[in-house]
């Protein structure tokens, strides 16, 4: 049993706690587990929300202390666990939620943009502090925040330091939504976005990974076959 995470699915919505007795650290153990955890998680789910099951906060981003003593081949090789485990979650079929109560700082703010939604309780702050202690991120969140967000936002955060508050977070766009309590928020999910239809969800998570950059003609092309594909009845 993975020691950080743990994993329950109840009506096809899964949900994903991180406590590690601590500040809830990306180290590459870490990252490795919540990798195999995502392995044991049933196919065909329609929801997986993420959430910290430690008081104050969500997680507070790469182990420092362990990147100090990494070679260079080491450097590399975690940059690259935590690119690949964040693109797998971006790459989920499902409908995919990270639940933010807490402190949400540098990678795990990273983390939390692989997500197709993020939900904020009023407490939640948001930072990425690299740039003040002479790092940048290697998990992939420069990418990540030029599709979700707005570039003054990005540049107070990566060059400014600043540290947004959850409203700062919602105006600009770093979270979806800021509720008071997020118990059993996976579950209040599933039912008002997918109680109708799961299977679309999906459908329009693959039209949004079309390149913006292909051809009119050819995204047209590329969303009449997913389109025929998702909506052939014989399709699984």
């Amino acid at each position: 049993m993975n020691a950080r995470f743990s994993a329950a699915v109840r009506d096809r919505v899964a949900a994903i706690a991180f406590d590690d007795g601590g500040m809830n650290l990306l180290s590459a153990e870490a990252l490795s587990e919540l990798d195999a955890t995502l392995d044991l998680l049933p196919s065909g789910i329609d929801v997986l929300c993420f959430y910290s099951a430690h008081a104050s906060v969500f997680a507070a981003g790469a182990d420092m202390q362990q990147m100090e003593r990494f070679t260079p081949l080491e450097a590399l090789r975690f940059s690259e666990l935590g690119q690949s485990l964040f693109a797998r979650i971006e790459r989920l079929p499902c409908l995919t939620v990270a639940a933010i109560d807490g402190d949400c700082f540098g990678g795990a703010l990273d983390l939390s943009l692989a997500f197709d939604l993020r939900i904020s309780s009023p407490r939640s702050r948001f930072s990425h502090p690299g740039s003040r202690i002479g790092i940048v991120t290697g998990f992939g969140g420069t990418s990540r925040w030029r599709r979700q967000t707005d570039a003054p936002s990005a540049r107070a955060l990566f060059l400014g330091n600043r540290l947004f508050n959850a409203a700062e977070a919602r105006d600009h766009e770093l979270v979806d939504l800021v509720v008071d309590d997020l118990r059993g928020i996976e579950a209040e999910i599933a039912q008002r976005l997918l109680a109708r239809a799961p299977a679309e969800i999906r459908f329009v998570k693959e039209l949004g990974r079309i390149p913006i950059s292909l051809p009119p003609e050819a995204h047209a092309s590329f969303a009449r076959a997913l389109s025929a594909v998702h909506h052939n009845p014989h399709h699984d």
